[in-house]
């Protein structure tokens, strides 16, 4: 896939995001627009400045910008000849407003029958007779780009957003911001500050002035409000409208406010679920709140207590190490490489090698003999409750006995300690075995 492609994959779920929610119809003209205008992303404008469009500057047009540069750019004159301008254009914060942006200049009479306009060509000529560009071609080399690359993909009005299949119950609320005016590229976790049931936590939600979009407590994860609405979470409506939200129940309260293994590994699936289907490809955390706040270095994780007096999601999930792992587990889960050795979406891989189980065992060996399958689903069914060692790395007993703190929290639940080697230990570089 080449930078066009990309370029191209990158922007258009803004451009469909902003279309659907101020209710254009051709998203594939405006997406060719931003490739002709920007050189597919690489021009100065773009890359400095977000300005995708060539959105020239004009006081009180646009209110999404954050101030305005100066550039030179060519115009073509009626009789075909180029002129060098050098005037001043839009800045914007990132693409997201850039888009913004664009909608928000062409919402002018001139232009009101883009609104209305069923196919790519009739949108561009009602620009371009309008005056938003000077190319004599204009309309024809934007047409190229739409047929090119297939454009018109993007101009169905379908729902751009779905729900995990791994919700157990559903109980919708309308306390939420309607549908979203920002793509989906962020995750906020939450805690419940409290051991709530899934239904318990949707009552409530019905009540009080606030909601999210899941809630998990052990294996059952509960949809609140839908993927293509902001939940009222976060304290901050702008986070909201491009995060995905989850409270999780605690299973121990106040001070330490953990939550089970079954929680963190239902967590650790619907995120990896939650990436997946809105093409996040990894999560980023940053220990900085000003990187978080603000997306810097591809930061996509926020945290409550970044907009609001609280300490939610708690010092366990907040705590050192935590965050960075729960990103570390879920890459590992949108990376995975097809391991056989899956419970409930997790692999069990780091934790179990058929050749050492087999060998270490002669039980085993008279059993159930050389079978992988045979001995997986011994290891699955009985060896981890049995706490049984499956790996050269990871030995449980050891694992208990070197670690006082997840001994407090998972005493005899033997599986929650391959659990947390698979999906904490092993990235926190703690020691599986001798």
């Amino acid at each position: 896939m080449g930078h066009q492609e990309d370029f191209i994959n990158q922007i258009a779920p803004h451009v469909q995001a902003w279309r659907n929610y101020l209710g254009y119809g051709v998203a594939s003209a405006i997406i060719a627009q931003a490739c002709l205008e920007s050189a597919f992303g690489r021009s100065n404008k773009a890359r400095n400045y977000n300005n995708f469009f060539g959105l020239k500057y004009k006081e009180n047009r646009v209110d999404c910008n954050d101030g305005y540069f100066t550039d030179t750019s060519s115009e073509q004159m009626p009789d075909g000849t180029y002129i060098k301008i050098t005037t001043k254009w839009f800045a914007f914060p990132d693409m997201h407003e850039g888009v913004h942006g664009y909608f928000e200049f062409v919402d002018i009479p001139r232009y009101a029958g883009i609104k209305k306009a069923a196919d790519p060509e009739t949108y561009l000529s009602i620009l371009k007779d309008g005056g938003y560009a000077t190319s004599i071609n204009y309309v024809a080399n934007c047409m190229a780009l739409v047929t090119k690359y297939n454009l018109t993909q993007y101009d169905e009005v379908k729902p751009m957003y779905t729900n995990s299949p791994l919700i157990t119950y559903t109980d919708i609320t309308d306390h939420n911001y309607g549908l979203r005016n920002h793509a989906i590229d962020t995750i906020t976790i939450h805690h419940m500050a409290g051991n709530l049931s899934v239904q318990t936590c949707g009552q409530l939600f019905h009540r009080k002035q606030g909601s999210s979009n899941y809630g998990i407590n052990g294996k059952d994860i509960a949809l609140y409000v839908p993927e293509s609405n902001g939940a009222w979470t976060s304290s901050n409506k702008a986070n909201d409208m491009r995060a995905i939200t989850i409270e999780c129940a605690n299973d121990i309260l106040a001070p330490y406010w953990t939550i089970s293994a079954d929680t963190m590994t239902s967590l650790i699936n619907l995120l990896a679920d939650i990436c997946k289907r809105n093409n996040i490809p990894a999560l980023i955390w940053s220990d900085h709140k000003q990187d978080r706040i603000n997306h810097r270095n591809g930061c996509n994780m926020t945290l409550h207590k970044d907009f609001a007096s609280t300490a939610c999601p708690g010092p366990f999930l907040s705590g050192p190490g935590m965050m960075a792992a729960i990103a570390a587990a879920v890459n590992a889960r949108i990376a995975s490489g097809g391991s056989s050795y899956i419970i409930n979406g997790l692999d069990y891989e780091p934790v179990f090698d058929p050749d050492f189980y087999y060998n270490k065992y002669p039980d085993l060996q008279l059993a159930i003999g050389y079978n992988k399958s045979a001995l997986w689903e011994h290891f699955k069914n009985f060896g981890m409750n049995e706490a049984r060692q499956g790996a050269a790395e990871f030995d449980p007993k050891y694992y208990r006995s070197h670690y006082a703190d997840l001994d407090a929290v998972y005493h005899d639940d033997w599986f929650g300690y391959y659990t947390h080697y698979i999906m904490f230990g092993k990235n926190e570089g703690r020691k599986g075995a001798p």
